[in-house]
Protein backbone atom coordinates (compact mmCIF):
# COMPACT_ATOMS: atom_id res chain seq x y z
CA UNK A 1 0.00 0.00 0.00
CA UNK A 2 1.15 3.74 -0.44
CA UNK A 3 2.04 5.86 2.24
CA UNK A 4 -0.88 7.30 3.69
CA UNK A 5 -0.79 10.95 4.64
CA UNK A 6 -3.05 13.14 6.33
CA UNK A 7 -5.14 15.72 3.80
CA UNK A 8 -7.84 18.60 4.24
CA UNK A 9 -10.90 17.50 4.60
CA UNK A 10 -13.84 18.38 2.83
CA UNK A 11 -15.54 20.17 5.45
CA UNK A 12 -18.97 20.71 6.12
CA UNK A 13 -20.90 23.90 6.54
CA UNK A 14 -21.14 23.38 10.32
CA UNK A 15 -17.86 23.09 10.88
CA UNK A 16 -16.47 26.24 8.51
CA UNK A 17 -18.73 28.47 10.34
CA UNK A 18 -18.49 31.19 7.74
CA UNK A 19 -19.53 34.44 9.58
CA UNK A 20 -20.51 37.53 7.43
CA UNK A 21 -18.35 41.06 8.32
CA UNK A 22 -16.97 43.58 7.36
CA UNK A 23 -13.49 43.17 6.27
CA UNK A 24 -9.99 44.43 6.48
CA UNK A 25 -8.40 46.85 9.07
CA UNK A 26 -9.10 50.17 7.70
CA UNK A 27 -12.00 51.38 5.90
CA UNK A 28 -11.39 51.14 2.09
CA UNK A 29 -9.20 48.10 1.77
CA UNK A 30 -9.07 46.59 -1.60
CA UNK A 31 -9.60 43.47 -0.62
CA UNK A 32 -10.56 40.65 -3.96
CA UNK A 33 -10.83 37.06 -4.54
CA UNK A 34 -6.84 36.28 -4.63
CA UNK A 35 -7.13 37.19 -0.52
CA UNK A 36 -9.40 34.41 -0.38
CA UNK A 37 -8.20 31.09 2.08
CA UNK A 38 -5.46 34.25 4.07
CA UNK A 39 -5.52 34.09 8.17
CA UNK A 40 -7.66 36.82 10.02
CA UNK A 41 -8.38 37.91 13.12
CA UNK A 42 -10.82 39.53 14.94
CA UNK A 43 -10.73 43.51 14.36
CA UNK A 44 -11.97 46.43 17.02
CA UNK A 45 -14.35 47.65 14.34
CA UNK A 46 -16.58 45.00 14.53
CA UNK A 47 -14.44 43.64 11.58
CA UNK A 48 -11.69 40.64 10.40
CA UNK A 49 -8.44 41.75 9.45
CA UNK A 50 -5.69 40.13 7.96
CA UNK A 51 -3.24 38.45 10.38
CA UNK A 52 0.20 39.46 11.21
CA UNK A 53 3.51 37.09 12.07
CA UNK A 54 2.56 36.09 15.69
CA UNK A 55 -1.32 36.11 15.63
CA UNK A 56 -3.67 33.65 16.40
CA UNK A 57 -4.76 31.63 13.49
CA UNK A 58 -8.51 32.37 14.17
CA UNK A 59 -10.08 32.15 10.80
CA UNK A 60 -9.69 32.16 6.97
CA UNK A 61 -11.00 34.28 4.70
CA UNK A 62 -14.12 32.20 2.54
CA UNK A 63 -15.33 34.87 0.42
CA UNK A 64 -15.83 38.32 -0.57
CA UNK A 65 -18.79 40.20 -1.44
CA UNK A 66 -19.19 42.14 -4.65
CA UNK A 67 -22.09 44.44 -3.20
CA UNK A 68 -21.78 47.48 -2.00
CA UNK A 69 -19.73 48.69 1.63
CA UNK A 70 -20.63 48.03 4.78
CA UNK A 71 -19.70 51.47 6.63
CA UNK A 72 -16.52 51.65 4.24
CA UNK A 73 -15.17 47.85 5.02
CA UNK A 74 -15.60 45.84 2.43
CA UNK A 75 -17.86 42.86 3.07
CA UNK A 76 -17.44 38.99 2.95
CA UNK A 77 -17.33 35.62 4.89
CA UNK A 78 -14.24 34.42 7.48
CA UNK A 79 -14.67 30.56 7.90
CA UNK A 80 -13.86 31.28 11.81
CA UNK A 81 -13.80 27.01 12.30
CA UNK A 82 -13.92 24.71 15.34
CA UNK A 83 -11.93 22.13 16.52
CA UNK A 84 -10.64 19.20 14.13
CA UNK A 85 -11.04 21.71 10.98
CA UNK A 86 -7.72 20.94 8.71
CA UNK A 87 -5.86 24.12 6.70
CA UNK A 88 -3.39 23.98 4.27
CA UNK A 89 -0.14 26.24 5.33
CA UNK A 90 3.10 27.42 4.00
CA UNK A 91 5.97 27.63 6.44
CA UNK A 92 6.87 31.24 6.96
CA UNK A 93 10.41 32.65 5.65
CA UNK A 94 11.71 33.25 8.66
CA UNK A 95 11.20 29.50 10.57
CA UNK A 96 14.49 28.47 11.81
CA UNK A 97 13.84 25.34 12.76
CA UNK A 98 11.98 22.30 10.72
CA UNK A 99 8.56 22.20 11.63
CA UNK A 100 7.35 18.06 12.59
CA UNK A 101 3.98 16.83 13.35
CA UNK A 102 2.51 17.49 16.42
CA UNK A 103 4.25 21.08 16.51
CA UNK A 104 1.66 23.91 17.59
CA UNK A 105 1.71 26.51 14.77
CA UNK A 106 0.52 30.66 14.71
CA UNK A 107 0.33 33.31 11.60
CA UNK A 108 3.22 33.77 9.79
CA UNK A 109 4.15 36.47 7.65
CA UNK A 110 0.79 36.57 5.07
CA UNK A 111 1.08 37.20 1.34
CA UNK A 112 0.62 40.76 0.24
CA UNK A 113 -3.03 41.82 -0.30
CA UNK A 114 -3.99 40.93 -3.73
CA UNK A 115 -1.50 38.04 -4.17
CA UNK A 116 -2.99 34.78 -4.25
CA UNK A 117 -1.27 32.08 -1.86
CA UNK A 118 -1.37 29.77 1.04
CA UNK A 119 -1.68 31.67 4.60
CA UNK A 120 1.68 30.98 6.01
CA UNK A 121 2.86 29.92 9.99
CA UNK A 122 5.34 29.34 11.96
CA UNK A 123 6.18 27.33 15.38
CA UNK A 124 4.46 28.96 18.36
CA UNK A 125 1.51 28.37 21.19
CA UNK A 126 -1.65 30.18 20.24
CA UNK A 127 -3.47 32.66 23.07
CA UNK A 128 -6.92 31.24 22.07
CA UNK A 129 -6.90 29.32 18.89
CA UNK A 130 -4.75 26.42 18.93
CA UNK A 131 -3.64 24.70 15.50
CA UNK A 132 -1.00 21.97 15.31
CA UNK A 133 0.63 20.77 12.22
CA UNK A 134 -0.67 16.45 11.57
CA UNK A 135 1.10 16.60 8.20
CA UNK A 136 3.91 17.73 5.87
CA UNK A 137 4.45 17.30 2.27
CA UNK A 138 8.17 17.82 2.73
CA UNK A 139 10.65 18.29 4.89
CA UNK A 140 9.41 20.92 7.20
CA UNK A 141 11.46 24.04 6.61
CA UNK A 142 10.38 27.33 5.09
CA UNK A 143 8.37 27.03 2.15
CA UNK A 144 7.10 23.31 2.87
CA UNK A 145 3.41 23.00 2.65
CA UNK A 146 1.79 21.45 5.84
CA UNK A 147 -1.31 20.62 7.15
CA UNK A 148 -2.94 21.71 10.58
CA UNK A 149 -5.59 21.10 12.62
CA UNK A 150 -7.44 23.24 15.22
CA UNK A 151 -7.25 21.82 18.50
Amino acid sequence: MADKKYAVLAHSPERLNVISTKLGKVKGEKITDKDIKKAMKMGLLDNYEFCVAGDDLEGFLDNVDGGPTAGGFIFGGVAHPNSGFRVELRVDESQAVALKPRDLVVAGTQPALGVEGLPTCKAGTGVIFKYRVISLQGDGTKGTVVVAERC
